[in-house]
């Protein structure tokens, strides 16, 4: 009886498109979530509660673009075997 097939993969992850727009978003939303605060505090009425939920909802789905957005390259290397 032969051994049996050993494999040795390696993968590396990169950002995609998506990724890329979801790590702008989720890194510039929080900055500009507190400008918007800023602007409610000095100026209370509706446009900065309107930008205060958008740079929310663009938080979370820079954060879900993050995930989502991902290649991943491998590579598979036949290690051993008969």
């Amino acid at each position: 009886m032969g051994l049996a097939i050993r494999y040795q993969i390696y993968s590396r992850p990169h950002l995609n498109a998506d990724g890329v727009h979801g790590a702008w978003l989720f890194v510039l939303s929080p900055i500009l979530n507190g400008l918007a605060w800023w602007w409610y505090f000095g100026q209370p009425g509706m446009w900065p509660l309107i930008a205060i939920g958008a740079t929310a909802v663009a938080f979370l789905g820079g954060f879900i673009l993050l995930l989502v957005g991902r290649d991943y390259d491998s590579k598979v290397d036949e290690i051993g075997g008969s």
